[in-house]
């Protein structure tokens, strides 16, 4: 595999996507915080990665404050107060995973309001100027056109034709327009998050859900609230860990580190058998017990030059628009967690189905400190249930002293049931299996630690990071960072200087 560059500076973004790591490096140019930066790359990202982001998805913020501090700002999405698909228990094959009927209540942009209130300096209508420069026209990557051709080959077509105004897949190199989205973007630019969720685009939302079949309703989209809260901390031996907590999956990486050897290979034989059962139970363990809390994926992250670091993650659950519906004439995709990260199974009650409960989260994002010693970093990636596997590869990677690129584009490996890389809860029972990309030790083994060793030329993914700690510029009056991209996600990597 190609090992990807980092780029050093006091101050830098990296996502999946160039024009959104630019939209972010604007913000920080303009004076903006590091969660500024973040937010414009996250929105801009909900443009060029349409099919794995938006506005009617979830996302949460990490953001590690120089003094030591590390926040959590969820947008976490939650189940209609009145799903549409009843309680599942008298429906066959319940839940669906494509369709308004699963439709999330989306809270995007409740978590991106909150971390911006506590840490922005921009102004927020700002912050969408890449993004509405990019619903205007951009053009399609090699990689989107992948995910584009993804969308059409699953049946996705009428939400292709509701965004783009075609049903066919966008070629690599086409210049396709967003301006529905674009509409719904500048509205909530000018008016704020309030629009989305109690002004006249609410109302145009529910109306669409009500015509086809989506449970959304007005009192769903006012109940929604950002939470607030301090990152989970983990003490290990050599390393401190903050996390995201539930609903995320998130507290499963630190579980998977203990349990494996400190100065172990990520790649090794030695790790993957400490850690690929821990896996497969602590994920078993998350969908019987659910959340703590009652009730395809983008990353960006970024860092500004008092210190602070951010990293968002959100997601449309899937990568193919979500639920594969497109709320009429407003350009919204919506997630469909409530179908994905749910199951009306009795030995699965944590993932049974609560109307207005938050629904169980893959989003991850971590914050690493080295004790003793200087050195940190802020990571996140997207992948679904692999996503605390990726995490817990890259902070090993981390730990050992690895390069900062060698960490974003080091060769990775996951457990998941049943073939289906996303297949928790649905694949609990049925037989799980590890892939593993080239480059990993075990690779061409029959088994590993009772599990089937299948090949994959490459697991998915866009690992966004920043390294800092223990570095200075030249004239020595300033401490610098290194930030690289997963060269997977076909992003960038780009310092503020």
């Amino acid at each position: 595999m190609k090992i990807a560059g980092s780029v050093t500076g006091s101050a830098g973004v990296a996502s999946g996507h160039r024009l959104a790591t630019q939209a972010g490096i604007e913000a920080l140019q303009a004076g903006g915080t590091a969660v500024d930066a973040a937010l414009a790359a996250a929105f801009t990202q909900w443009v060029v990665n349409a099919p794995q982001s938006g506005p009617g998805g979830e996302m949460v913020a990490l953001v590690a404050e120089p003094d030591g501090g590390v926040q959590v700002y969820g947008g976490w999405s939650r189940a209609p107060l009145a799903p549409a698909v009843g309680d599942g228990a008298a429906r066959e094959g319940w839940p669906p995973t494509s369709g308004p009927r699963n439709a999330v209540v989306p809270g995007s942009l409740r978590g991106a309001e909150a971390a911006w209130r506590a840490h922005g300096r921009r102004d927020w209508t700002n912050l969408f100027s890449g993004a509405l420069e990019a619903a205007a026209g951009h053009t399609v990557t090699p990689r989107m056109a992948d995910v584009y051709e993804k969308v059409e080959s699953r049946g996705h077509t009428a939400a292709l034709r509701r965004m783009l105004g075609s049903e066919r897949a966008p070629k690599s190199g086409t210049t396709i327009r967003m301006p529905d989205l674009a509409a719904t973007l500048e509205t909530i630019a000018w008016q704020g998050p309030d629009a989305f969720y109690r002004g006249r685009l609410a109302d145009r939302l529910v109306e669409a859900a009500e015509a086809e079949g989506a449970a959304l309703r007005h009192d769903d989209l006012a109940a929604v609230e950002a939470t607030v809260e301090p990152a989970l901390r983990f003490d290990l031996d050599d390393i401190v860990v903050w996390v995201t907590g539930a609903p995320s999956q998130a507290p499963i990486t630190p579980a998977l580190l203990a349990a494996a050897p400190p100065g172990a290979d990520p790649a090794s034989r030695d790790f993957a058998e400490a850690v690929a059962p821990l896996t497969e139970q602590e994920l078993t363990e998350f969908c019987a017990r659910g959340p703590a809390r009652p009730a395809g994926t983008a990353v960006a992250t970024a860092l500004d030059a008092s210190g602070l670091s951010a990293t968002v993650v959100h997601s449309l659950a899937g990568v193919q628009f979500g639920t594969g519906w497109v709320a009429g004439g407003t350009g919204v995709a919506f997630s469909n967690r409530v179908g994905t990260a749910l199951s009306d199974r009795a030995d699965l009650p944590g993932c049974n189905l609560r109307g207005g409960a938050v629904l169980p989260h893959t989003l991850s994002a971590a914050h690493v400190r080295r004790r003793p010693g200087p050195g940190w970093m802020t990571v996140a990636t997207p992948g679904g249930d692999r996503q605390v596997q990726w995490l817990a590869q890259a902070i090993q990677r981390f730990r050992r002293g690895a390069a900062t690129a060698d960490i974003a584009a080091g060769s990775r490996w996951f457990v998941c049931p049943t073939g289906d890389r996303f297949g928790v809860p649905a694949g609990i029972g049925e037989p799980w299996y590890a892939f593993a990309e080239p480059g990993i030790a075990w690779r061409d083994d029959t088994r590993l630690a009772g599990y089937e060793v299948r090949h994959t030329s490459n697991v998915g993914g866009g690992l966004q990071l920043v390294v800092g700690g223990g570095h200075t510029s030249r004239r020595g009056r300033r401490s610098v960072a290194e930030l690289a991209s997963d060269p997977r996600s076909g992003g960038t990597a780009l310092a503020a200087s």
